[in-house]
C-alpha cells in the first residue's frame, strides 16, 4: 500500500519548444518508416509479386539497353514471346520476336533467328 505521506509527482509540463522537438521527432520517424517501406518494397516487392514487374501482367519489360542519347534497345514479354524493340524519340521498330522457352537462353534464340548478312538473298 502506497504511503500516504508521500507527496505525488509532479504534473511535467512541456513548453513550446518541447512540444515543436517531440512533434519533430514523431515526424521523422514516421518519415523514416515510410521510407524504409518505400525502399523494401521497391526492392523485393518484384520477386513476391508486388507492383509492376511482379506476376500477373501479360506485359513485361525484361531489359533496357540506352545505346544512344534518346535511343535504346528494349526486351518486352508479352504472352509467349520476347520482342526486342528499338525505341526512338519519334518511334518504335521491331527487331526480333523470339518464341520465349523458359530453358533457352535468350542470346541463343535469338542468334538462331537472325538473319546473318551472308545469309542474306
Amino acid at each position: 500500500m502506497p504511503d500516504p505521506a508521500a507527496a505525488p509527482l509532479p504534473a511535467v509540463e512541456y513548453g513550446l519548444t518541447g512540444v515543436a522537438l517531440k512533434m519533430g521527432l514523431t515526424l521523422a520517424v514516421l518519415l523514416g518508416v515510410i521510407f524504409a517501406a518505400f525502399w523494401l518494397l521497391k526492392r523485393y516487392g518484384p520477386k513476391i509479386g508486388l507492383g509492376p514487374g511482379g506476376r500477373g501482367g501479360s506485359l513485361r519489360l525484361m531489359d533496357h539497353l540506352p545505346v544512344g542519347p534518346k535511343k535504346s534497345v528494349v526486351v518486352v514479354r508479352f504472352l509467349n514471346k520476347d520482342l526486342v524493340l528499338g525505341v526512338t524519340d519519334h518511334t518504335i521498330t521491331r527487331l526480333a520476336e523470339v518464341d520465349h522457352a523458359a530453358n533457352a537462353d535468350f542470346a541463343d534464340a535469338l542468334a538462331a533467328k537472325t538473319v546473318q548478312p551472308d545469309d542474306a538473298p
